[in-house]
């Protein structure tokens, strides 16, 4: 496990270090509308941490891959998006971008980060939500979403925001409420979340 300077970890108490078993459990169940989590699903979330993307920089790499492959018309060739820059301004510690990982030693199951959204000037908002294919629809999301606004309130932040185009389901689950609609740079409508801290 690493070790945070003083500052960040009492910045950090709610969800890091964190057994990522057990907010993951508590936050599934919400999420997926189960009663109680299905122990398959968390067999590896027990070792799984949430961190500061700070702390775990040798994750940007891959990362950076996933960025380039699931939102290819922005971070692509011929996108305005560059996935290296926009991950490297979340290595802060206390202040937004700020950015956070999940993973187990070198494995990284996914990401998020606090920063403006460029589409809505909203701050602090929900950017960057991604979790690596083969870990999808295991709790991975909602626990980094969890730990996102843990971290946003921390921050001292008394609401924090999200705009997509596919997790409307997802977020008001999770009990967010939507504000409007937005238009992205490609041309595709999508909805404005909010969340009370």
């Amino acid at each position: 496990m690493v070790s945070l300077p003083r500052s960040t970890v009492s910045l950090c108490r709610r969800f890091w270090p964190i057994s990522a078993y057990r907010t993951a459990t508590r936050v599934y169940s919400t999420a997926n509308g189960k009663n109680r989590p299905e122990a398959d699903v968390f067999s590896y979330l027990a070792k799984m941490n949430i961190g500061l993307l700070a702390d775990h920089t040798e994750a940007i790499a891959s990362l950076a891959e996933w960025y380039l492959f699931e939102w290819e018309p922005y971070y692509g060739v011929h996108g305005p998006g560059d996935a290296w820059a926009d991950l490297t301004s979340r290595c802060n510690r206390e202040k937004i971008p700020i950015g956070l990982v999940a993973i187990e030693g070198d494995r990284v199951y996914g990401t998020i980060a606090l920063d403006l959204d460029v589409t809505t000037n909203l701050t602090p908002s929900v950017v960057g939500l991604l979790v690596g294919h083969e870990y999808r629809k295991r709790g991975i999301a909602a626990t980094l979403l969890k730990s996102a606004q843990d971290l946003a309130r921390d921050l001292g932040y008394d609401q924090l925001y999200i705009s997509t185009t596919v997790l409307s389901d997802f977020l008001e689950r999770m009990g967010w409420r939507t504000m409007g609609e937005v238009e992205f740079l490609n041309a595709e409508r999508g909805s404005i979340y909010v969340c009370d801290l």
